[in-house]
């Protein structure tokens, strides 16, 4: 039981790393350029997809950005 809840501690500690990630990279992109609306669906889908816990490398999400 002790090593589930581990391994949840560790899956959630990643969640918010990632989500830390994404939230960086908006924050980067908004006062550098205006984001157009298909940009801004794509941030959009990348924070929805981290909320249900779905895993995202930080190489992939820049890909997905064309960053």
């Amino acid at each position: 039981m002790a090593q589930a809840e581990t391994s949840l501690n560790s899956i959630y500690a990643e969640i918010k790393k990632l989500r830390r990630e994404v939230e960086l990279i908006r924050i980067a992109l908004i006062p550098e350029e205006k984001i157009t609306d298909e940009e801004m669906a794509e941030i959009l889908d990348i924070d929805a997809r981290l909320k249900r816990g779905e895993r995202i490398r930080l190489d992939d999400a820049l890909a997905d950005l064309n960053v």
